[in-house]
């Protein structure tokens, strides 16, 4: 999208394509095996003025095979920046989020499948952007007539010190759900009216690759703490006992001339109480983390530019006894910065 501020007002424009292909194989009992090959796009058109933008578009994503999309949507939101600060507000695409959250609050392929976030996005990050926060509601469903409302709150902070070698950060994410039809999927008189469930992960971490290895493209260890806690309302009995959930988990990133392993360990208490009831409709995370251990190490090899990221990727998910696997395959190209990169070499 041409966004540049030296002309005040001008217009915008935006093309944005995602391919993703996703083979999972051996996951059973944890997760359903399938695959998935998709392709979207991310048509925008917009308006900016003198530091605000105003834009309207949609997102349209096909299976491979299927003659219709299997899922499509509008887009429409105001954007503004002032100082360090930034904010969105509407239904605009997940890629403006700029926190890091863990694979138990979302996983890659519902990102990519369900791509807008429906609310605010507040964000701040520092001068020398060693400081980041950001503020997230979504609004993700609801009816109000049948008075059912679902959003989620989600936030997102992180320090860094010593010149970013070192880091300290957490988040949280809370569900609200309140929808009968949802909560009662098999009950002719529906019990349960309400879900909530709370994550939040609290880290540290070490960033080895700017002063010790800089030769890497990316070098760095984190340690921290990753927790829930769940509870139902019922119509007869009133509140559940909440149930809690919490562990440690150990990651590590490294990636040298673009072939890298991502690596997290979690181990404690099982999550996602209620996985084996509603599965993927309510919980959007990683399902592996109903083990007491789980150990995901993804082996790929990534190209990066500008405006473009390809990632191939082999992934191995080691949950107790369990290991399963899965091929993927992602490429992006963002057409916001292909334009404005452009435009500052036609200047």
């Amino acid at each position: 999208m041409h966004d540049t501020d030296s002309k005040p007002v001008h217009f915008l424009y935006n093309f944005d394509f995602v391919f993703f292909a996703d083979n999972l194989e051996d996951s059973f009992p944890y997760w359903d095996t399938r695959t998935l090959l998709q392709a979207s796009i991310f048509p925008e058109v917009g308006l900016h003025f003198y530091g605000q933008n105003l834009r309207v578009g949609g997102y349209y994503i096909m299976n491979m095979g299927d003659k219709l999309p299997q899922n499509g949507g509008l887009s429409l939101y105001y954007d503004t920046k002032y100082k360090n600060f930034s904010g969105y507000f509407g239904i605009f695409p997940r890629k403006h989020w700029i926190g890091m959250y863990p694979n138990l609050y979302y996983r890659k392929d519902f990102l990519l499948q369900n791509p807008m976030t429906n609310g605010i996005l507040l964000q701040y990050a520092s001068t020398k952007k060693d400081f980041t926060a950001e503020f997230i509601f979504d609004w993700y469903g609801g009816n109000l007539q049948k008075r059912i409302d679902e959003f989620l709150v989600s936030s997102f902070i992180q320090q860094s010190f010593w010149n970013k070698n070192l880091f300290i950060g957490g988040s949280f994410l809370l569900y609200h759900t309140k929808n009968d039809e949802i909560l009662n999927p098999n009950s002719v008189k529906p019990d349960v009216w309400l879900l909530d469930r709370l994550y939040y992960n609290v880290f540290m971490g070490v960033d080895l690759q700017k002063q010790i290895m800089p030769y890497m493209d990316s070098m760095n260890l984190s340690f921290g703490m990753l927790g829930s806690v769940e509870r139902k309302r019922r119509h007869s009995s009133g509140l559940d006992p909440f149930a809690n959930h919490l562990g440690l988990e150990l990651n590590l990133k490294m990636q040298y001339k673009g072939f890298g392993i991502d690596n997290s360990l979690y181990y404690g208490q099982r999550q996602m109480q209620y996985f084996r009831e509603y599965g993927e409709s309510l919980y959007w995370g990683l399902p592996f983390y109903q083990a007491k251990l789980y150990d995901r190490v993804e082996i790929y090899w990534e190209h990066k530019n500008v405006y473009s990221t390809a990632r191939l990727s082999f992934i191995f998910h080691f949950a107790d006894t369990q290991i399963a696997n899965s091929q993927m395959l992602t490429i992006t190209l963002d057409t916001q910065k292909l334009l404005h990169k452009f435009m500052q070499h036609a200047h």
